[in-house]
């Protein structure tokens, strides 16, 4: 073949190419257009049912609700009187919960504070349920021999026996066994967790 010949070729393969592609992708768009939605299928079976959460601590309880106030005003206790209990709840109402709860629950309450003081001072901080249960409770001191102002943190639980369905009160209370200079409750946040037997 002389080289005339199989240029020629050449270019008609080229332009070939060329026109098969174009109309390829042309016919494509005519073609390939969706037509009109079909019916909806019929709904599948139900899921099978998920495992059930995972149990409290001794492996028979579980958590019904969890309630939780927090507050992250200042506020200045030391014109309270010592030596006796005051509900937080008397300057602060986030304080002061009411949950209520089913026949054998039991309430577990935690209370976390924040406490600035100058010596010599010491601030007890409990939580009362009903007024009837004590937690144990956290105590923040200075000595008299200390120099400053220190701000220091606690943190108190305390979980109920089996209690009767309807509404129970939780507070936090607070005790100052020596008359302060200077004492302010900071940062604080109350829980209540309600916990029922099987």
């Amino acid at each position: 073949m002389e080289r005339k010949d199989t240029l020629f070729l050449v270019l008609i393969m080229v332009t070939g190419l060329l026109a098969g592609g174009a109309g390829a992708t042309l016919s494509s768009q005519v073609f390939m257009k969706p037509g009109p939605e079909g019916p909806q299928g019929e709904q599948g079976p139900q899921g099978v049912e998920g495992a059930q959460g995972l149990p409290g601590v001794n492996g028979s309880d579980s958590i019904l609700q969890i309630l939780q106030n927090r507050n992250e005003t200042q506020v200045d206790v030391s014109n309270y009187t010592e030596m006796r209990w005051y509900n937080f709840s008397d300057f602060d109402s986030s304080m002061e919960m009411a949950i209520n709860v089913q026949q054998n629950s039991r309430i577990f309450a935690q209370f976390s504070g924040m406490q600035t003081l100058q010596p010599p001072t010491s601030i007890w901080i409990r939580i009362v349920v009903d007024n009837n249960y004590n937690s144990s409770r956290y105590i923040c001191s200075v000595g008299s021999a200390a120099h400053g102002t220190y701000t220091m943190s606690g943190h108190i639980e305390f979980l109920t026996g089996p209690l009767n369905a309807g509404t129970h009160s939780i507070n936090v209370q607070f005790w100052i066994e020596e008359e302060p200079l200077n004492l302010l409750i900071l940062d604080r946040t109350l829980t209540a967790i309600e916990v029922a037997s099987r």
